[in-house]
């Protein structure tokens, strides 16, 4: 079989599986089905996904990479600290707002694989080297990966979670300016705290 149909396959079975799992969830869809869906055979199935786990977490790297990179291009765009920290949280929720049924999956159980991990390091390497001289020069607190994380992001993705689940159809106004507030106030320095 030539490299691009095989390449094409893969990615015809990823988006349906996208689509599928961002729809129904990754438990309800069953492989045959994304393989019909698709338009593929059973023997390119088997090739490229060998069980549903493996696709699901194909297509769960897939979505944290292009998270990933969109959050990244964003810290890129501001040299201010202050400025990166709330663009975090907005990129975050506005995603999670584009993005609703597949940010469930985001938000869902985590799926490990090497793609994930390749991604993760190169998300995490990026975003420490934009915080190092914030931290340097004494405007943002000290990266502490988990911690940090949590403060930044974790009353973000708790509200996310409860809005997925709810019926609104919009997330309501000002919630990104209420996460952000309290992500800059977590983590920015306080010299009269650190001093001590």
């Amino acid at each position: 079989m030539p490299r691009s149909v095989v390449r094409d396959a893969r990615s015809r079975l990823l988006l349906t599986a996208r689509r599928r799992f961002a729809a129904d969830g990754a438990l309800a869809a069953t492989l045959d089905e994304i393989r019909r869906d698709a338009d593929v055979s059973v023997g390119a199935l088997y090739h490229h996904f060998p069980d549903k786990p493996t696709l699901a977490a194909a297509v769960y790297a897939e979505l944290m990479s292009e998270y990933q990179t969109g959050f990244i291009a964003m810290l890129r765009r501001h040299d201010a600290a202050e400025a990166g920290i709330r663009g975090g949280v907005a990129h975050h929720l506005r995603w999670v707002a584009a993005h609703r049924n597949e940010a469930a999956l985001l938000l869902g159980d985590w799926l490990d694989s090497a793609a994930l991990r390749e991604a993760n390091r190169v998300f995490f390497a990026a975003v420490r080297d934009w915080w190092r001289p914030h931290h340097t020069y004494g405007v943002l607190r000290p990266m502490q990966a988990g911690v940090t994380a949590a403060l930044w992001f974790g009353p973000a993705q708790d509200f996310s979670r409860y809005w997925i689940a709810g019926d609104e159809p919009r997330m309501p106004r000002g919630v990104v300016k209420t996460f952000a507030d309290a992500a800059w106030m977590a983590l920015r320095a306080n010299t009269t705290e650190d001093s001590q």
